[in-house]
């Protein structure tokens, strides 16, 4: 059977981590001769993500393998994953967020998208969800965000993007050595990693999926700097 390895950084996801960690296990893709493999990422949680974690694990060791790494200081979310992307025993891998913002049942539609297209990576894209779509804040906001980040990014490497930061991002083990290559590491390395990818001509696509965003009372951890970090980081690595 293939692998694909889920990839769960978390950071004080106390609140949210047993429900996702419940969704992922229950997807079922068998059916297309997958199994899962979950690697969890603790980026010094300090609060007790920890314990609900690693009981979770022993409790369900017979279900899904696990892996488990805690860094002992916030090492922000890509450069903790890029860590673990060397060490996955994976065919394909997607990240996917402790809070409960995606629904794992996506996964499903994405690997057979990227097996069917014989893709190289493949982005779940929220706008293309819309009519699915459930935001309970600042809409607005950051709908206008993200469609300039992702518009940008279509103007810059020729190639129609509509959702550049969306998590839901699936890729081939074929790409491990350049997901690792830049050095971002925090929200900023998106861009990077999509605009290296694309210069380079590897084959795209995008799949609509499911999303319910959160706010900032339920720590919501982007805000409009990383917005601007974002876009300086697309223009420096496509044109620089």
């Amino acid at each position: 059977m293939k692998k694909l390895s889920v990839i769960i950084p978390f950071l004080n996801e106390e609140k949210t981590i047993k429900t996702i960690l419940d969704k992922v296990i229950l997807v079922d893709l068998s059916s297309l001769d997958f199994c899962k493999e979950i690697i969890l990422v603790n980026d010094w949680s300090i609060d007790n993500s920890e314990q609900i974690i690693l009981k979770y694990i022993k409790d369900n060791s017979d279900k899904t393998e696990f892996k488990y790494i805690e860094y002992w200081r916030n090492y922000w979310k890509w450069y903790a994953c890029k860590r673990w992307i060397e060490k996955a025993t994976w065919d394909y891998y997607i990240i996917q967020d402790a809070d409960l913002e995606y629904n794992p049942e996506d996964y499903i539609n994405l690997l057979e998208k990227i097996e069917l297209r014989k893709l190289d990576f493949l982005y779940g894209s929220r706008i293309l969800g819309l009519d699915k779509y459930k935001n309970t804040y600042s809409t607005k906001t950051f709908l206008f965000w993200w469609l300039l980040v992702s518009v940008l990014t279509s103007i810059l490497t020729f190639t129609k993007v509509t959702d550049e930061p969306t998590c839901y991002k699936l890729f081939k083990k074929e790409l491990r050595n350049l997901l690792i290559s830049p050095k971002e590491n925090w929200f900023e390395w998106e861009p990077a990693i999509t605009v290296l990818l694309l210069k380079k001509w590897f084959k795209y696509w995008e799949e609509p999926i499911n999303y319910v965003a959160r706010n900032f009372k339920e720590w919501k951890k982007i805000n409009w700097k990383d917005w601007v970090k974002a876009i300086y980081t697309l223009i420096k690595r496509r044109l620089f």
